[in-house]
């Protein structure tokens, strides 16, 4: 069986089946072509190897991250014209967040480590309930952001928290870029400085004496380098969270049927219920309140 979402680097197996206008497979004499677009917009055709009765096989090189298309032609006996067949596949970056790994979700949900027959589909969950725990609770491993923002203020607040480390900010007055360094209060060197509170991700201009300064007038005239995370460390109600997230995500697809979510009845872990349109159940706000990014960030 074919992998759900593919990892960097990895090789690709494509398969298809070549149909003849009687809908059989062709078994004729065929030229068949599988034309690929990366996620970078640029096209290769593997070449196409037959395995008989139709069958026809490729590997691609998954190098780059993203969504992949692919489409299949063939001409030969049997086919008026031209047959064709289109598919995709998805490969991840490196470093993806995921916040559990597969054996604890298929503990949480006491699936067998032996049964390997949902593991694509576990891990395609996994995946989601990372993009969920950090679009509510900001990053959790190391991620480097670079922003730009409006001068005329004097405090620019960061989207992306807990804010870790700042890598440079330069202000830039028309074709002129100054480099503004961070000076602790007490400590100004020269007029070009700032500080920061990183536990809420606001930077404020400093200038001699440590008072505070306007950033230097203009649109998106401010570029603010910075890493965001909390260096890797999950906190454990983070994890349980991801981990009933992803148990809410498998029931809505494994246990159908809408009398398990109508009416008043909890369910058989004592909580209520959630309706299929709610995607974060109630006991996973909870876990992640502790952690939840300040309003009206990005």
């Amino acid at each position: 069986m074919s992998a759900l979402i593919y990892a960097l680097g990895q090789d690709v197996a494509l398969n298809t089946t070549v149909l003849a206008d009687n809908g059989q497979p062709a078994t004729g004499t065929l030229t068949v072509t599988l034309t690929v677009t990366d996620p970078t917009g640029a096209v290769t055709t593997p070449g196409a190897t037959s395995q008989g009765n139709g069958a026809y096989a490729a590997v691609v090189p998954a190098g780059v991250a993203g969504v992949w298309l692919y489409r299949w032609t063939a001409t030969g006996t049997g086919i008026t014209g031209s047959w064709a067949a289109e598919g995709q596949f998805q490969v991840r970056p490196l470093s993806v967040e995921q916040l559990v790994d597969l054996a604890s979700v298929k503990a949480h949900l006491n699936i067998t480590p032996a049964d390997t027959r949902q593991d694509d589909e576990l891990q395609g969950f996994i995946l989601a309930a990372a993009d969920l725990a950090r679009d509510v609770a900001g990053p959790l491993l190391p991620e480097q952001h670079t922003q730009y923002f409006d001068g005329g203020r004097s405090t620019l607040s960061l989207d992306w928290l807990p804010l870790s480390t700042v890598q440079s900010i330069t202000e830039y007055y028309g074709l002129s870029a100054f480099a503004i360094t961070e000076q602790p209060l007490g400590g100004q060197m020269n007029a070009f400085g700032w500080t920061a509170d990183y536990s809420t991700g606001q930077i404020t201009r400093r200038t001699f004496g440590g008072q505070a300064a306007l950033w230097a007038i203009g649109s998106k005239n401010v570029k603010v380098v910075y890493t965001a995370g909390r260096g890797g460390a999950i906190p454990y109600t983070v994890r349980l969270g991801a981990l009933e997230l992803i148990r809410h995500m498998w029931q809505l697809t494994q246990q159908g049927g809408r009398s398990r979510f109508g009416g008043n009845a909890l369910d058989n872990e004592g909580s209520p219920p959630v309706p299929t349109g709610f995607a974060l159940p109630q006991r996973v706000i909870e876990l992640w309140a502790p952690y939840r990014r300040p309003p009206g960030v990005a």
